[in-house]
């Protein structure tokens, strides 16, 4: 596939993220090279290259891994739903080969994850601490008091407050992959591209705020692959069009924890909020 230039670059990647966005709300769907093409607005020849040259990743091969991921949540956060269930919610058409797919993806049955990783289970130590201790030793962070952040982070966790947020609209730049130390380069590159598209198109809202929308489970998906929308909020006739993406930040009841301070300075001070959705059933 010839390389694409800024503009058509631009346009396949909005056209590829809706496609995204479409596969993960329609998972029990069939979702065939030609219909996925067809939201796409493409051939299924110009598509199947496109969506590789965009995600680095073949169609099959996506569709396949997040099918798996979304059954390794329901297996550990819904204890009561059978191998069957989840298996049909998640697009495959029979148990044994969900059973096939999961085994090949994470060397171990359905069945045995589910025992292995039982949120239910009272342990002493919970999973994101020993997932956290472990990243932090295998990075080489020896100098840093592991026990005082995980200290300093309970802290946060027991603040958390239930506020609702409105709807709003936000212009969006998706971003594949997190860090386990920060804000990267990119993704601060991201926010900026969000704000400057926002204010060269006269879009930018009175007040302005920058939100940040992480789509994956670190968990569960390897962090390179993590999809993340760095948005600006904007005015409320603000609409899409082919290099700009427009979209409605869904409101309702979120939680909210404000952070105040530094773990790492504690002489520096900043203020932030991080707000996750609540979501019924």
């Amino acid at each position: 596939m010839q390389s694409p230039n800024i503009h058509e670059m631009a346009i396949y990647t909005r056209r590829v993220n809706a496609v995204l966005d479409y596969i993960h709300t329609n998972l029990d769907d069939d979702l065939s090279l030609e219909q996925l093409a067809e939201v796409a607005g493409f051939s299924p020849y110009h598509f199947h290259r496109m969506f590789k040259h965009v995600v680095k990743e073949t169609l099959n091969k996506y569709v396949n891994r997040v099918r798996i991921e979304k059954a390794s949540k329901l297996l550990v956060f819904h204890e009561n739903m059978s191998l069957t269930e989840i298996g049909l919610e998640c697009g495959f058409s029979s148990s044994a080969g969900f059973s096939r797919s999961f085994k090949v993806f994470y060397g171990m049955s359905p069945t045995n994850y589910r025992l292995q990783f039982n949120i239910f289970k009272s342990r002493s130590v919970t999973f994101a601490e020993k997932h956290f201790r472990h990243k932090m030793q295998a990075a080489g962070y020896l100098s840093i008091d592991i026990d005082e952040m995980i200290r300093w982070a309970h802290h946060y966790v027991h603040t958390a407050q239930i506020v609702h947020f409105p709807p709003v609209k936000i212009l969006s730049i998706r971003h594949s992959g997190l860090s386990d130390t920060g804000l990267t380069r990119e993704l601060s590159h991201a926010f900026d591209k969000a704000f400057r598209q926002a204010y060269l198109n006269g879009l930018l809202s009175s007040e302005p705020e920058i939100i940040g929308v992480s789509y994956d489970d670190p968990y569960l998906i390897p962090l390179e692959k993590c999809r993340y929308d760095a948005c600006v909020t904007v005015t409320p006739h603000s609409e899409s069009r082919d290099d700009l993406e427009i979209s409605t930040l869904p409101g309702g009841k979120y939680a909210v924890i404000e952070i105040r301070g530094s773990i790492t300075d504690p002489e520096r001070h900043f203020r932030s909020q991080w707000c996750l959705p609540i979501r019924g059933k």
